[in-house]
């Protein structure tokens, strides 16, 4: 009894003496790998855990950290594109169990094929899918029904490709030819007429969401370049690379997208960022979705520096000034749930919110952003950013748990011991890609090998 009290007592010692990380210290190489490998594996297993409904492999827009029941909350087309991308790096890292037969079970409901799951989703006569449904019958939630999401379906397609062109490549190094993987995922893609989105090459415009069957586009809702829908022209232009042939598409890609020293640029504080021909930022989110899913622009030099001059304007975002009133690690414009302060500095709510730079009323911290930015950088830089993320991670600041499964999410820099109580899965995605670019079996080459 004495024995057990004594080694109760020693146990609680030891966690009551761990040293916070020291602010000048750095992790060796070994722990930094390390650290990416396990923070890669469990962002992979929350996604295929949590955010994956089985019955139809479709993923969930937002999970409830901390809440076992997650019914109720719809499914995103686009959650369903970065939970492909996930089944595809889980299965090269071999911590995904039956990965190809998840995603062959995923793609076959997105084109209605699974008579037994009751899943039925519908698209437009060109193709597009809505944004939210049931995850379980495929049936449009209100906040979409009616409309046919452009950029959405893009970004469910970067994800079907990854995995269509990885399982495939996989089952070709067996000798077994084409994956059915990307059989199916050529079928869901392909039929998709991305020309249609198309409003004003001249002017570089895109529809953002059409109406009704007849795909009405909505009047004066068009996006411009350079922002969140700069993915859409590029995976346009090379369907009709595929097709064998340069159409609207290409001309509207290579006028207003193939240069990344003619985007346009804005200054914020010294750093020249890339941003809309009005002046305004946009998320970071934006240009990491680029980076990541479109080879014509992240294959230039012009382009990763950018993103580097980004990654070093959101930290004078936060840490402006020598006060330096917030963790000095802790940086991140993006978007997801935050805590809402009223103008007494006093907690209102936990909401959705979208930050940029210049725009974060409730100073919020994305660590997705911070990973996001990781692989334009390397570990013998100073400001990787991965040093800061590794840093929060031993000082157990904006660490979540759910289920058991721990990761870096959005907090309050205020008041870092203030936690949302969601996690979006398209924002959290960054994460997941960030990690994964610096994971040195994964890397930059996998996408940009993998990639449409």
């Amino acid at each position: 009894m004495l024995l057990r009290i004594f080694l109760s007592f020693l146990l609680l010692l030891s966690f009551q003496t761990i040293p916070a990380m020291a602010a000048d210290e750095k992790p060796s190489r070994q722990e930094v790998r390390k650290f990416i490998r396990d923070r890669l594996t469990d962002s992979i297993q929350l996604l295929d855990k949590h955010f994956r409904v089985p019955e139809t492999g479709q993923y969930l827009d937002v999970v409830r950290i901390g809440e076992k029941d997650q019914s109720n909350l719809p499914s995103s087309i686009a959650a369903t594109g970065i939970g492909l991308v996930s089944l595809a790096i889980g299965d090269a890292l071999g911590v995904v169990d039956d990965a190809e037969a998840k995603a062959i079970h995923t793609l076959r409901n997105l084109l209605n094929q699974d008579q037994k799951s009751g899943f039925k989703i519908d698209r437009s006569q060109n193709g597009w899918y809505p944004h939210f449904v049931d995850p379980y019958t495929g049936e449009t939630r209100r906040a979409s029904e009616g409309k046919y999401s452009t950029i959405d379906t893009a970004l469910l397609s970067a994800g079907v490709a990854i995995a269509a062109r990885y399982f495939s490549a996989k089952s070709y190094t067996r000798g077994k030819g084409e994956s059915r993987v990307f059989l199916l995922g050529g079928q869901v893609v392909g039929r998709v007429r991305w020309a249609s989105a198309i409003k004003d090459v001249d002017r570089g415009l895109v529809h953002l969401v059409f109406n009704g069957d007849e795909e009405t586009p909505l009047d004066r809702v068009f996006a411009t370049p350079f922002d969140e829908y700069a993915m859409l022209p590029c995976i346009a232009k090379r369907g009709e690379q595929l097709a064998g042939r340069q159409g609207r598409a290409h001309d509207l890609f290579t006028k207003h997208y193939s240069n990344a020293k003619t985007l346009p640029m804005n200054d914020f504080r010294g750093h020249p960022v890339i941003g809309k021909r009005n002046g305004s930022f946009i998320a970071h989110f934006t240009h990491l979705f680029v980076y990541y899913y479109c080879n014509d622009i992240n294959r230039q030099g012009a382009y990763r520096a950018s993103l580097r001059q980004m990654a070093e304007a959101d930290r004078k975002h936060f840490h402006a000034n020598e006060k330096d009133l917030f963790p000095k690690h802790l940086w991140g414009l993006g978007a997801g749930a935050e805590i809402k302060f009223d103008e007494n500095g006093k907690v209102r709510y936990s909401a959705y919110g979208v930050n940029h730079l210049g725009k974060n009323p409730n100073n919020t911290a994305s660590p997705a952003i911070m990973a996001g930015l990781a692989p334009v950088f390397n570990r013998r830089d100073d400001n990787d950013p991965i040093l800061d993320l590794y840093k929060l991670w031993k000082n157990r600041t904006c660490v979540y748990n759910h289920e058991g499964i721990e990761f870096l999410w959005r907090c309050s820099a205020r008041n870092t011991d203030l936690k949302v109580t969601r996690v979006e899965a398209v924002d959290f995605s960054t994460y997941l890609l960030g990690l994964a670019g610096r994971d040195p079996a994964i890397g930059m080459a996998f996408f940009r090998h993998f990639n449409l």
